[in-house]
């Protein structure tokens, strides 16, 4: 079996109008087929803004969690954040 790890990242978006469930919808139609969506949460963050906080299951491929922060930030009015990364 492949080494996989986890990915915690942080998707934040620029205006407090968006829906952070549209969001996280959006993020799961744009992943790549070999990551997982372990979980998620929605909290407040600033100025109104609301955060989604992301844990995903990734294969242990260098560059890979950089990939899916590029991937994510294809979304306008987005930012990602890699918090953490472990492996499993």
């Amino acid at each position: 079996m492949a080494t996989k790890n986890a990915l915690l990242m942080e998707v934040i978006p620029d205006d407090p109008e968006k829906d952070p469930n549209e969001i996280f919808e959006k993020i799961k139609e744009i992943l790549p087929s070999d990551v997982e969506v372990k979980d998620y949460k929605i909290e407040p963050f600033v100025y109104g803004l609301k955060k989604i906080k992301l844990l995903l299951v990734i294969p242990e491929v260098e560059g890979k969690s950089d990939e899916i922060q590029k991937t994510i930030e294809t979304i306008p009015g987005v930012s990602a954040e890699i918090i953490s990364l472990t492996r499993l």
